[in-house]
């Protein structure tokens, strides 16, 4: 799935969502919260990401979570690889 729509999307996506927790100087705690809140609407939704929303903007929201979601995991250590992406944030 490397070269994926969804994967091209994620690697845009992500580095931007990491760039906003690194400047706004979020918490852990609060990336916690972020990821929990990713996960739940990604549960919920997740099907809208691959396949487009009725609803306007259901599926940019859908999509914004994941990457947010990845964005949370790649601070952890060893970061996180998906869709033939590897993400990874060493303070």
């Amino acid at each position: 799935m490397k070269n994926s729509f969804l994967s091209i999307a994620l690697s845009a996506s992500v580095p931007l969502w990491i760039e906003t927790f690194i400047q706004e100087g979020y918490t852990f705690e609060y990336l916690q919260s972020i990821a929990k809140e990713s996960l739940q609407i990604v549960a919920e939704k997740g099907d809208l990401i691959l396949f487009k929303s009725k609803k306007k903007g259901e599926s940019a929201k859908a999509f914004n979570a994941l990457a947010k979601g990845i964005a949370v995991l790649a601070f952890m250590p060893g970061g996180v690889t998906l869709f033939g992406l590897h993400f990874e944030m060493k303070l």
